[in-house]
């Protein structure tokens, strides 16, 4: 693999997600590729640490300012978009430097509720929204219906809000689908490297799943639940398992 870049040769990236869309494993499988810059999410680090919006952008300029020579062909970070404190500002700069967007998905909400709910749980016995060891996976437990209707109202329009934003950035955009991944991970993988100008490399990532695909060995009153939803289109995403 070549070792080294001119500034031209580099591609900016950022990796636009809502949460429990498979971020942090692709980061990860990302992180594992030599011709690649991986950064987690910056831009929420420096919101906790009271960063103003110029010193969110000020970083992102600064890191989508490549040197003239490069160790990586792709340079990039993810990023949720309730963390950007200047969504204008940020969309100026993306523009600006032709940044191409990678943008996560899950079709199945229902399920992104649930691993929002499970992360959560893992986050308070563990110190950590991620599954490392499999010592740390937590048992079944229940589910409060009137949490699980605000969270999916939460999930739907987070996901519009998301799509709108993309949309109208008018940059190049991969979809990178957390359903595909699951099923299909190597032809996700060869996509991405594609559009960022990568060689093709064998990845790997240190994250485990947390929630199992199928909600009934994670959700103590998962006929409770379903029940809410039966005729609509969310009934289907109760029962749907594409992994073991």
């Amino acid at each position: 693999m070549r070792k080294f870049f001119f500034r031209n040769q580099v591609t900016p990236y950022v990796i636009l997600f809502i949460e429990r869309d498979g971020s942090t494993y692709m980061i990860s499988l990302m992180t594992s590729h030599p011709q690649i810059q991986a950064v987690y999410e910056r831009f929420a680090v420096l919101r906790q640490q009271g960063a103003t919006a110029g010193d969110q952008l000020n970083w992102a300029r600064n890191f989508f300012t490549p040197s003239l020579i490069n160790k990586y062909a792709a340079v990039g970070f993810k990023t949720k978009l309730i963390d950007v404190l200047d969504k204008e500002g940020f969309v100026n700069l993306l523009r600006e430097k032709k940044v191409k967007i990678l943008q996560m998905q899950r079709r199945n909400q229902v399920k992104a509720v649930v691993s929002r709910i499970n992360a959560k749980r893992l986050f308070d016995a563990s110190g950590k929204w991620n599954l490392y060891n499999e010592k740390e996976r937590l048992p079944a437990f229940e589910i409060d219906p009137v949490i699980f209707q605000q969270y999916l109202q939460e999930r739907i329009e987070a996901d519009q809000e998301l799509n709108t934003f993309t949309m109208n950035l008018g940059l190049p955009t991969l979809k990178m689908v957390y359903e595909d991944i699951l099923v299909n991970r190597d032809a996700v993988l060869s996509r991405v490297f594609e559009f960022l100008g990568v060689e093709p490399f064998p990845v790997h990532a240190n994250t485990l799943k947390n929630t199992s695909d199928n909600l009934r060995e994670v959700i103590l009153n998962f006929d409770q639940i379903r029940s809410l939803y039966v005729n609509t289109p969310f009934e289907y995403m109760f029962d749907e398992v594409l992994v073991a």
